[in-house]
């Protein structure tokens, strides 16, 4: 007596509920693994950009203070680029763990992020130490060209002849020569004395106001780029040291390769 075809569909013996189910799931893991791939090179993407971006730094002048803060702004300003793209590698792994690629790449990446995460760390007392090294060497500039004024005028006033005058008056840059004196040497060296001390005065009053206004410019900025530099750290840090997903990949991992021995 033949069985009915319903019947038998009806009780799985043919195997048609648990095809479909295996349709679906191979649909979901193709879904998952093109997922993976599409993350992965995104993320590829952003690091080249960020590196393309650090090209606008060349030349490099490696022994210059201004190229140095310069250099360490663009990292600030393309930072989360480069964050953004180690994380989406190492999220990558977790949608197709069978690609050995992506995990390659994404361990890669995550051994690098907890160096980076160092190298962020670093450049808080970097910063500051190159802040205050320009602040100085910019102050020094100034009081430089102050005591240069300041030893014409002591030439001036000991000048005793109008060669010794007119040679001191030679040696402000980009000063015209002093012509022909029409009045007594003293009064010239009184007139020319007066013009000096002004000429110092103002440039003092304007040196201080300058290096006021840049140590205040300073202080607010290396606070916001420190602020900066810990939190991008923490990033790459988190990146790079979080290992608590790992213990159940590897157990799903060989859950899997378990299961398709037993199969087989």
């Amino acid at each position: 007596m033949a069985a009915d075809p319903e019947i038998l569909n009806a009780t799985g013996l043919f195997g048609q509920d648990a095809n479909e189910e295996d349709v679906r799931r191979e649909s979901r893991a193709k879904e998952w693994a093109d997922g993976a791939r599409f993350t992965h090179w995104v993320g590829i993407v952003l690091l080249g950009s960020f590196l393309v971006t650090l090209l606008n730094a060349t030349p490099f002048k490696l022994a210059d203070i201004t190229w140095q803060l310069g250099f360490i702004s663009l990292l600030m300003n393309s930072a989360s680029t480069a964050l953004l793209g180690t994380l989406l590698i190492s999220l990558a792994r977790l949608f197709n763990l069978g690609d050995r690629q992506i995990q390659n790449r994404a361990l890669l990446v995550r051994t690098l992020a907890s160096w980076v995460a160092i190298g962020w760390f670093l450049l808080i007392p970097l910063q500051l130490y190159l802040g205050v090294r320009l602040i100085n060497s910019q102050a020094g500039q100034e009081l430089g060209q102050i005591k240069t004024f300041e030893g014409i005028a002591r030439s001036v006033r000991n000048a005793s002849t109008e060669d010794e005058l007119r040679a001191a008056i030679a040696r402000i840059p980009n000063q015209p020569p002093l012509p022909r004196l029409t009045v007594p040497l003293e009064i010239a060296k009184a007139n020319l004395l007066a013009q000096f001390q002004k000429t110092i005065n103002t440039a003092k009053n304007r040196q201080e106001r300058a290096s006021s206004n840049r140590w205040q410019t300073w202080m607010q900025q290396a606070f916001r780029n420190s602020l900066q530099c810990i939190v991008i750290g923490l990033g790459f840090l988190a990146i790079g040291k979080n290992r608590l997903f790992a213990p159940s990949v590897q157990r799903n991992a060989a859950a899997s390769r378990s299961s398709s021995r037993s199969r087989s």
